[in-house]
């Protein structure tokens, strides 16, 4: 059964979901909507004074009270503006790089490990970790090398590895009507 949710309305007048529990310690403070970087992604902040300095802080910070050297960082993006508990991971940047999917370049798969050998016209599977690059091996087809890289993330980096999204491609044969 999931927790109950409240929408918290922002400053700048975005609606976010947060937990029904937190909901009360939240709305004591005045949140806004900043976007930030290239892709222009929303985040919930606010201002913390101490003394005479000014700090921003975002509501997954204030919320999860992550220990030093950790980040706050939604599971499913889902626009940005879920800060329910359960949609926020405290992790390191080094950790958060191992849940990011495929980068969206001009490459020759769709899948996060896996690449094209024109040479050979095989698919090949690769990971990396600490820095160095493990061979996974060789497929006939791009589905069967992602499903390698997905095994292998899971071995090395547990629950917060990233995984493919197997795509099936929809079987063409006529199915006959009895």
């Amino acid at each position: 059964m999931s927790k109950a949710w409240k929408y918290l309305q922002t400053k700048t007048g975005e609606k976010v979901k947060v937990d029904a529990e937190d909901y009360d310690e939240i709305t004591e403070r005045s949140w806004r909507v900043i976007y930030t970087g290239k892709t222009k992604k929303p985040s919930v902040v606010t201002s913390i004074r101490t003394g005479d300095k000014v700090r921003t802080m975002t509501l997954g910070q204030f919320l999860m009270k992550p220990r030093k050297g950790k980040l706050v960082y939604p599971r499913r993006w889902q626009g940005g503006l879920d800060y329910r508990k359960s949609n926020l991971i405290v992790c390191s940047m080094k950790e958060r790089q191992r849940m990011l999917p495929k980068r969206a370049d001009k490459s020759t798969s769709r899948y996060k490990g896996v690449s094209y050998v024109k040479s050979k016209k095989i698919w090949r599977a690769r990971i990396e970790k600490n820095g160095k690059s493990h061979y996974l091996g060789d497929f006939a087809k791009e589905e069967h090398a992602a499903i390698a890289y997905n095994k292998a993330a899971r071995e090395m980096f547990g629950d917060i590895a990233y995984q493919n999204q197997i795509i099936r491609k929809p079987d063409r044969r006529k199915i006959k009507k009895a």
